[in-house]
Order: structure tokens, then sequence, then C-alpha cells
């Protein structure tokens, strides 16, 4: 009884004690998590959206102004730092005086403090490399960002692309091989093919490597077109080629070479180089000529192949020839009659030799329509001769054989 008695106050006190010590333990991680919620900042809040706008390619001597966009919220600004590469050449801090603070910078590059701000930098000179903005948001975050971006000097050609190796004129399933080429530049300049306004296939475009201009750091490229010309490239007869130089968006030139179509020609020799045909009356299968028309004579061509191409020339043609021949050779006659008067009257009334005179024109008028009968006569002979002939030869008029 007495050990119960002694025991019970001191089992109280630890009780008590332990449980004010839960107590005490609970309201520490309740200040704890109330810290935590008060002092982590919200990132509604934060600094966001940080971007660079900064030219992909300037032509050497011009200036360049670079960009950076960025949102701080209800933030303070801390600073914004530019680099290029690993360098820094300008510091915007608004807390500090004077805000704006330019490093040296190599290369040749200078910043126009003038021009330049919080979120601008006028650069004069600038030369290539990669450009970077830094952004940092004040206490009590402190939020830093870094945003790049590529920028390229370009040295611009002096000429326009020259296209090399095209003529004039082609014909249907001719092959057409020409190349263009850029004059030197940096970067070497982005050559395109271009048939009737639209870019050539690319397996008719074969790009060769890039040539250097060491001395001056340089480049140039050269591309060639290939390809077999066909009737739809031609309208109208003409074929357009065109090449176009392109870089970036800074610079573009083309060159345009104009193609006719060659259609084969006639020779006034008498004959076609290529189809080995007499050029009279050169009439097409589809005029309706009968192939076993009596009014017609074959001839076949040694030179020529089976498959070559018949010219089929009608008798009546050749007729007519020979009929005009007459009548030119009696208008002829006809005109030296007044030159025999005009002689007789010289002769003071040679009778007999103006008689003679006429005599002789007499005979050659004869003759002249003996060889016209004779003439028609072996073509009409010869007409009734065309079914023997070969069927596959070539018809040439009768005056050429």
């Amino acid at each position: 009884m007495e050990v119960s008695k002694v025991y019970k106050p001191c089992i109280r006190a630890l009780w008590l004690a332990r449980k004010r010590a839960t107590v005490r333990s609970s309201w520490r991680r309740m200040l704890l998590f109330v810290g935590i919620f008060f002092f982590i900042p919200d990132s509604s809040t934060a600094l966001s959206n940080v971007s660079v706008s900064i030219p992909s390619a300037v032509k050497r001597g011009d200036n360049a102004i670079l960009i950076c966009n960025y949102n701080l919220e209800y933030e303070n600004l801390y600073t914004v730092k530019w680099y290029r590469g690993r360098r820094e050449f300008y510091r915007y801090t608004p807390k500090e005086n004077p805000a704006l603070k330019i490093f040296p910078a190599s290369g040749g590059y200078s910043v126009d403090m003038a021009e330049s701000n919080a979120t601008h930098v006028f650069i004069r000179n600038p030369i290539s490399g990669k450009y970077s903005c830094e952004v940092s948001a004040d206490a009590p975050s402190f939020n830093t960002f870094l945003v790049s971006g590529e920028m390229e000097v370009v040295e611009l050609p002096t000429q326009r692309p020259v296209i090399t190796g095209i003529h004039s004129r082609y014909r249907l399933d001719d092959v057409i091989n020409g190349n263009c080429s850029s004059d030197f530049s940096k970067p070497a300049a982005n050559l395109t093919w271009w048939i009737n306004d639209e870019q050539a296939p690319p397996d008719s475009v074969r790009t060769f490597g890039i040539q250097r201009h060491f001395s001056e750091n340089l480049e140039s490229a050269i591309v060639e077109i290939n390809f077999v010309a066909a009737l739809h490239h031609f309208n109208k007869g003409r074929l357009k080629l065109k090449c176009s130089a392109r870089i970036y968006d800074i610079y573009v030139q083309e060159a345009e070479k104009l193609i006719e179509e060659d259609r084969p020609r006639i020779l006034a020799s008498g004959r076609s180089p290529e189809l080995n045909m007499y050029p009279f009356d050169h009439l097409s299968d589809t005029e309706g000529f009968d192939e076993h028309n009596e009014l017609y004579l074959t001839h076949y061509n040694n030179h020529a192949s089976a498959a070559t191409i018949r010219t089929k020339v009608p008798l009546e043609s050749q007729l007519i020839k020979v009929a005009v021949l007459f009548l030119l050779m009696a208008a002829t006659n006809s005109l030296f009659k007044p030159t025999i008067e005009a002689i007789a009257q010289v002769a003071e009334g040679s009778h007999l030799q103006i008689a003679s005179k006429r005599n002789e024109i007499a005979t050659e008028n004869q003759i002249i329509l003996q060889q016209f009968q004779k003439s028609r006569a072996e073509i009409n002979l010869q007409t009734k001769c065309v079914k023997k002939c070969e069927p596959t030869a070539r018809r040439i008029p009768l005056e050429m054989r």
C-alpha cells in the first residue's frame, strides 16, 4: 500500500511531462509549415517568358539590335547581362549608378550606350557568334534565366549567279546539261534550279563541293542540272531555265536562260538530213491517201530503213509542171516574133530569111509538142506499173528517178 502511494505521483508527473513535450513538438511543426508557406516565392509572381530576338544574319558593316524579352510579374529586376560566347560585354543593373556597364570586347564590335537599355542592345560592326541574355530577378527569389541565339555576319556576292553550258535550242529527247555557279561570298549562296518557274526535281540536280578562297575566307557553290527535254517542258515552243542564289533572307539574285524547241527543217538541197526524204509535196498519212492508189509512184530509198516515213507525191502535180513548162516556152517563142519582124524590116523585105526563121520556130514548137506527148505517154505507162512496185518503197516524183 505504501509503495503504490509513493509511485503514483511519479508516474503522473512523467505522463504530464511527456504530454507537454508532444504539444511543444506539434507547435514547432506548425510554425515550420507556416514559415515555408510564407517565405517560399509564388511561381505565379516569379520571372517568366524569357526570350531573345537576334537576327540570324546581317550584312558586313551593318549594325545589329539584340532584344531580350522577359516578364517580371510582381518581382523587381536585379540585372540583365549580355554575353558573346562566354565573355560578358554588357550589363544593366537598375539599382546601381550608373546602371549601364560596358566591358571591353575583342573582335572590333562595340555597344552604343545611347541606344541600349534594359531590353535592347545596339551593336556596331557586329561579328558572328553565339549571343546570350541572362536575366535575374531581385530578392527574395533571385530567379535567373539564360537564353541564347546565333548571329552570322554575311559577306555578300558582288555578281549575279552565272549559267554555263546551256544552248539556245534543243530538240525533243536531247539531254539538257548545264551548271550554275555563284560568286564568292561568306557563306556560299544556296543555289536552286527552276524549270518553267517550278523547282527542278531532286534527281535532275547535283551539287558539287564548296570552293573556298582561303586568302579572303570566302566560298563559292556550283550546282548542275541534267534532264531530257520532253514535250511538256516546252510552252509554245519555249522553255525557261532559272537559277536562284539565296543567302538567308538578306540576299536573293537570279539568272535566266530561254530555250527554244529546235524542230527538224527540210534543207534546200532536196533532202532532210535525218529522214532522207525528198521535200516535194509532203503529205501526212492522215490526209486520206490510199497506199494502193495508182496515181502515186513509189520508189525505195536505199539509205532509208523500213520504218522511214514515206512521202506521197501525186502525178497530177507533175503533169501540171510539164504543162506550165510548155506554156512558158510558147510564151518565149511569142516574144521572138516582134524581133523577127524587126529583122525582116531591116533586111529590106528579105522574105526568104523571115520565112526560114518562121519555119525554124514552127519546127521547135513541133519538137516541144512531141516531147510533151512523149512525156505524157511515159507517165501513163509508168502509172500502170504502180501495183507492181515494192509496197514498202517510198514515193518520189518520176523526174527524180
